[in-house]
């Protein structure tokens, strides 16, 4: 048995509030691979704030853009929220409360079909510069009307790692192209991946295989690669 810590990069910052206590044996490093920026333009916070007076169906699919948009609101809205991963829905409901959840899931064609089978018929999405298109061009196909404000940027930050962990959490293809602009995989780290964009992402960079999590949420991405530490020890 080593007396090395399995270490652990994360390639974005993690909601150590929400994360139980990590074993010793485990060292977690965090360089993030990307900056959000928000937008501050006056024709945007008017565009926010004109939102804020009507009663409307929005769409979140980061937690970045319910913190922009909190940021800018003038008043407390009176919205139907659909919403992806848990981090995001926690944010709107410290903000608006549960009530405000008309529907959550776990990834966007799920979250898609679920705004769909409620008969929704126009909504406002609220997003960043790098969207995935899978929820508007479902949305689009179904003759929903849909209106998109991008409200933060989504920006490289590319750093040289000089000492490879021996895994590697990725949570956006923003990320992906990141790191592997400055950096390559050694053949003994492990990767995880959260969600089928991020996995498209790194399969474009590398042939090795890729821990996906099903669920979009920071945590269950890092008790994954917690659980593999622990099961697979350096030896």
């Amino acid at each position: 048995m080593s007396d090395r810590q399995y270490k652990i990069l994360s390639t974005s910052s993690l909601p150590f509030e929400r994360i139980n206590q990590i074993p010793d044996s485990i060292n977690i490093k965090i360089i993030p691979f990307i900056k959000i920026v928000p937008r501050t333009e006056y024709k945007i916070k008017t565009q926010i704030n004109d939102f804020t007076a009507e009663k409307i169906n929005v769409v979140f699919t980061s937690v970045h853009a319910v913190k922009s948009v909190k940021e800018f609101a003038a008043q407390m809205p009176d919205w139907k929220i659909y919403c992806i991963g848990k981090e995001t829905r926690t944010e709107i409901e410290n903000w608006l409360g549960r009530d405000a959840i008309a529907g959550s899931a776990d990834n966007a064609k799920t979250l898609s079909e679920i705004i769909i089978a409620g008969n929704v018929n126009k909504a406002v999405f609220f997003c960043g510069n790098q969207r995935m298109s899978t929820l508007p061009e479902n949305l689009k196909n179904q003759s929903i009307e849909l209106t998109e404000l991008i409200v933060y940027d989504t920006l490289p930050t590319p750093v040289k790692i000089l000492d490879l962990p021996d895994a590697i959490l990725f949570f956006s293809p923003t990320a992906v192209k990141s790191f592997f602009s400055m950096n390559e995989l050694s053949s003994e780290t492990t990767v995880f991946a959260m969600g089928t964009t991020t996995n498209a992402a790194l399969k474009q960079f590398t042939g090795k295989p890729i821990i996906v999590s099903p669920v979009a949420d920071k945590v269950f991405v890092l008790n994954m690669a917690v659980e593999y530490a622990v099961s697979h020890p350096i030896t």
